[in-house]
């Protein structure tokens, strides 16, 4: 009896442990099955859009005409939103569509393009652009000019946006972008922009050296010029700018621009100053002058203390006395008996403050123009009349 004891207990013991057995693979299996069966696959046709409930995931519009398949997990009837299945675990699935799933909406709206650069009238200095582009969904991104190409040039595809540079022509540009989603919604959007990436040049500046009274001629070369400026002076009284007026002293000659313009300078009368022009183009680029010139101001005209002529037959001897440090010379000019004009050099140098020669004349009446230049261009004159008989 001992031993039948032993040998039931022994059985309910075994039979005990292959029921707990039992028990945890039930439960195994059914948390297997609940598992498998969380996955779905949800189909959707052409045009229709799926909305997930994962924030950084958007939705996903079919593009094809045979209709789209997706792997999920989860619907959220509330939301009309899915969460997205694992993929091997839907392989394992007949490719069949699921009822799991509510009402997808028709994608009839074009994707919103959104031109973060170029930015819209912006003058660029280079002819390479940032192209910053960004739209709501999957799309397919081209760009046009619409002054000059007539074609579509591709950005990307299949992208939600696009950052990268792109080389455009140089002045204006006006191009279109078109962004077109899977099922072929298309949104159009313009911008105009303008690129000035050359360099202005300043070609010549007059006088380099030697005198001035405050005129000045400058030569450059710039399809957008919008600043031309004059940096002169020294030390002491200081130094000051000058914009010259592009559009009424200077002129424009096959691409180049010749400017003349006057500084008043009594200031500086007697000083030495430095000077140099700075050109601005459109795009902000500017630039200066290869050197600072050193001139010699003078800014007083010549003094005539007296001008005497002497007839002796068809001879008149002329004497000019003359103050003047910078003394540069002296000119005459009249019209002859024939009604041409005659000029010529009176002196080059004084003598003793004296400019004097003797020029000879046809009967007749003349009155004769005698002008006193200094080096900086400063000048007096007088006219002397008279008859040769």
């Amino acid at each position: 009896m001992f031993i039948s004891l032993k040998q039931n207990a022994k059985k309910i013991k075994v039979e005990t442990k292959k029921a707990l057995v039992a028990a945890i693979l039930a439960v195994s299996l059914v948390a297997t099955l609940s598992f498998v069966s969380a996955e779905f696959w949800a189909c959707a046709e052409k045009g229709q859009v799926i909305n997930y409930c994962n924030n950084y995931k958007p939705p996903r519009t079919c593009g094809t005409s045979n209709g789209c398949i997706y792997c999920m997990s989860k619907y959220n009837e509330t939301a009309n939103c899915y969460v997205h299945g694992v993929w091997p675990k839907c392989m394992k699935l007949p490719q069949e569509c699921s009822n799991v799933g509510g009402n997808t909406t028709i994608d009839s709206q074009p994707p919103k393009l959104e031109i973060n650069n170029p930015i819209e009238g912006r003058i660029y200095n280079s002819r390479v652009v940032l192209l910053d582009l960004q739209v709501d969904e999957k799309s397919d991104i081209y760009y046009t000019d619409l002054d000059k190409w007539g074609r579509w040039i591709p950005v990307c595809n299949d992208c939600f946006g696009y950052e990268r540079t792109r080389s455009f022509s140089e002045g204006p540009n006006r191009i279109q972008f078109r962004a077109s989603d899977v099922v072929g919604n298309t949104a159009y959007k313009n911008v105009s922009f303008f690129i000035d990436s050359m360099k202005p040049r300043i070609l010549r500046e007059e006088p380099k050296d030697g005198f001035t009274s405050g005129d000045f001629s400058i030569q450059f070369k710039e399809d957008n010029p919008v600043g031309l400026f004059m940096t002169y002076g020294d030390v002491n009284p200081g130094f000051n700018v000058h914009e010259i007026d592009i559009g009424s002293e200077c002129q424009l000659d096959r691409g180049r621009y010749y400017c003349d313009t006057h500084i008043n300078l009594t200031a500086y009368d007697g000083h030495e100053i430095l000077y140099w022009v700075t050109l601005r183009d459109i795009a902000g680029t500017s630039t200066d002058s290869r050197k600072h010139n050193g001139l010699d101001v003078d800014t007083t005209s010549p003094v005539i203390n007296s001008l005497t002529h002497t007839i002796s037959n068809r001879y008149v001897n002329f004497a000019v006395n003359v103050t003047e440090e910078n003394f540069d010379g002296a000119t005459y000019s009249y019209t002859d008996t024939n009604g041409r004009t005659r000029e010529g050099r009176l002196c080059y140098r004084l003598k003793n403050g004296i400019c004097e020669k003797k020029l000879s004349f046809k009967p007749g009446h003349f009155d004769v123009s005698i002008q006193v230049i200094d080096k900086a261009g400063n000048s007096v004159g007088q006219v002397v009349s008279f008859d040769i008989v």
